[in-house]
C-alpha cells in the first residue's frame, strides 16, 4: 500500500536520487507503462498506414489534417486543467489523512480521568476504547475496500472481538430507518461516561466533558471521512480532465507524424527537418502528462487498494493495540521518581553539569547551532564602552524652516 522512500532521501546525493528514481512499486514507471506502450503501438500503426498504404494524394490529405490539428492542438488547456484538478485532489487527500482517526488523545483522557482499579472499572475503560475502535471500523468498512474485505459482515466483527454478541443483537435491533448506525457505539460511550460520573469514578463534570469532547472530535473526524466518500469531486470535472488528456494524445497520433511531402519541398532550404522515426519528444510529453494524470487518479480515493493508498487496516490494528495496552497495563502507573544527588551520571541531577551526550561515533561531527546571523558579525564597538544619547532628527519644511526633534 503506502510506499515509503523517506529513508532513501535522507541525504541529497546522486545515489539517493537514483534509488528513488528507479523504484518500481508506486512509481511513475508502473503507472504509465501500459498507456505509453499502447500509444507507441498505435503510433506505428498509423505510421505504417500513412507511409505504406496511402497513395500520394491520400498522403497529402492526411498531412493536411495533421497540420490542421498540430497548429490548433495548443487550444486544449491541459496544463491549466491538470494543475487546478491536482490541487483539488491533493487537498482532499491531505484532509482525508488528517481525519483518518487516531485514538491517542481520547485514550489518554479515558485512561487518566476515569479513576478506579477495580476489575469492573478496568473493564469499563477497555469497553469505551473498544467502542471507539468499533466505530472507526464500522465507518471504514463502508468506505474502504481493504477494510471491507477484512470485515465483510458483523459476524467477522464478533469473531475479532470488537463486537460482543449481545451488542450485535442490540445493534441490529435498533432501526436504521434506511441510514447507517455508526453513531450507536458513540451513544453507548456517552451513557457509560455519565454513569461513571454518577458513581464518582469521574470526579468532576469538567473531566467528564473533557472525555466526551475528545470522543466527539474522534467521531467528527470519521464523519468527515464519510462526507468525502459520499460527496466526491463533481463527476464532470475528472471526466473532462481525463478525457482531454487522452484525446490530446490520440490527436498526436496524426499531428506528430513526420509529413513526407511537406518536407520534400524544403530540401533546398537551409533548415531541413529530420525524419522522426521515433517521436521522442511526444513520448516524453506523454510520459510526464500521463504521469501527472495518474497522480490525480491515485489520490482521488486514497482509501482504496492502490500502491500509495492509506494503510487503513494498519491504523485499525495500531489503534486497538495502543488502546488496549494503555487500558490494561498503563493505568495510574509511572516510574518511581528517584532523586540521587550522589550520582554523577545523571544528566538531570542538580549537581551535574549539563552536557548532552552523543554516541561516540558521531560525537565529533560538526554542529551548526541555531543562532541569529547578526551575532556572527564582529564589531569593534562590542569591546568598547559606548555612550548612549538621544537621537536628533532634522525635518526640513520649505527652504528656510528647520526643526530639530528629540525622540525619547
Amino acid at each position: 500500500m503506502t510506499v515509503s522512500y523517506i529513508l532513501d532521501s535522507s541525504t541529497s546525493t546522486v545515489g539517493s536520487f537514483l534509488r528513488i528514481l528507479f523504484r518500481w512499486r508506486g512509481s511513475v514507471w508502473k503507472s504509465v507503462l501500459v498507456e505509453v506502450i499502447v500509444w507507441i503501438v498505435l503510433y506505428y500503426i498509423v505510421f505504417s498506414i500513412y507511409r505504406f498504404s496511402l497513395d500520394t494524394i491520400q498522403q497529402k490529405m492526411f498531412e493536411s489534417i495533421g497540420r490542421h490539428i498540430d497548429i490548433r492542438l495548443h487550444l486544449l488547456p491541459l496544463t491549466f486543467m491538470l494543475g487546478f484538478f491536482v490541487t483539488i485532489v491533493v487537498d482532499r487527500w491531505k484532509n482525508i489523512f488528517q481525519n483518518i482517526g487516531f485514538i491517542d488523545s481520547a485514550a489518554f483522557y479515558i485512561n487518566t480521568y476515569i479513576r478506579g482499579d477495580e476489575i469492573e472499572i478496568n473493564n469499563q475503560r477497555r469497553t469505551l476504547l473498544r467502542y471507539l475502535c468499533l466505530t472507526q471500523v464500522l465507518v471504514l468498512r463502508d468506505i474502504s475496500v481493504p477494510v471491507r474485505k477484512r470485515f465483510p459482515n458483523l459476524d467477522s466483527l464478533v469473531d475479532s472481538g470488537l463486537l460482543k454478541k449481545n451488542e450485535r443483537e442490540l445493534l441490529e435491533n435498533i432501526p436504521s430507518v434506511g441510514f447507517n448506525n455508526y453513531w450507536i457505539p458513540i451513544n453507548w460511550i456517552f451513557v457509560i461516561c455519565y454513569r461513571l460520573r454518577l458513581c464518582g469514578n469521574i470526579v468532576a463534570d469538567m473531566l467528564m466533558n473533557a472525555i466526551l469532547n475528545e470522543v466527539k472530535v474522534f467521531k467528527e473526524k470519521l464523519q468527515i471521512l464519510c462526507n468525502y466518500d459520499w460527496v466526491p469531486v463533481p463527476l464532470a470535472y475528472p471526466q473532462v480532465v481525463f478525457l482531454a488528456v487522452r484525446i490530446y494524445f490520440l490527436l498526436c497520433l496524426v499531428s506528430r507524424q513526420y509529413r513526407i511531402n511537406e518536407h520534400e519541398k524544403k530540401q533546398n532550404e537551409e533548415y531541413l527537418q529530420i525524419d522522426r522515426i521515433i517521436p521522442l519528444m511526444t513520448i516524453l510529453e506523454l510520459f510526464f502528462i500521463m504521469g501527472w494524470v495518474k497522480v490525480a487518479e491515485a489520490l482521488l480515493n486514497p482509501l482504496g487498494e492502490d500502491d500509495d493508498d492509506f494503510e487503513c487496516n494498519f491504523i485499525i490494528d495500531r489503534n486497538i493495540a495502543m488502546a488496549m495496552t494503555m487500558a490494561e497495563m498503563c493505568y495510574d502507573k509511572t516510574p518511581e521518581q528517584i532523586i540521587s544527588e550522589d550520582s554523577c551520571d545523571d544528566l538531570f541531577n542538580p549537581k551535574t553539569e549539563l552536557a548532552p551526550l552523543y554516541a561516540e561515533s558521531i560525537a565529533t561531527q560538526p554542529q551548526h547551532p541555531l543562532v541569529g546571523s547578526a551575532t556572527l558579525c564582529n564589531l569593534p564597538e562590542e569591546h568598547l564602552p559606548v555612550r548612549m544619547v538621544e537621537r536628533q532628527q532634522e525635518l526640513k519644511r520649505g527652504s528656510n524652516a528647520k526643526y530639530v526633534v528629540s525622540i525619547h
